[in-house]
């Protein structure tokens, strides 16, 4: 399995509370972040739970992760993707 650096995953975190482009699946909002060549995924949940580190990609390459992110971190993730779906 893959490691990402604590200070990886705060950075993508933070990135994640600000993104303003979400997508609807049917496993919940996801969004997608460029950092340090990668393209990483991070996910909310259907219903409820934390926002979590789906997977990144790079160079045709693709590695499943499951990295939850704190209470703390979702909570900002959770109102950037709701402002960003919000039909106005």
């Amino acid at each position: 399995m893959a490691t990402v650096p604590a200070t990886t995953l705060t950075a993508l975190f933070a990135t994640a509370a600000e993104a303003t482009s979400w997508k609807r699946t049917t496993l919940g909002l996801r969004t997608e972040i460029e950092h340090a060549g990668y393209t990483y995924t991070v996910q909310l949940p259907q219903g409820s739970g934390a926002a979590y580190v789906a997977g990144r990609a790079a160079w045709g390459n693709h590695e499943c992760l499951y990295i939850e992110a704190t209470l703390a971190e979702t909570l900002p993730i959770v109102e950037a993707a709701m402002a960003a779906t919000r039909v106005h």
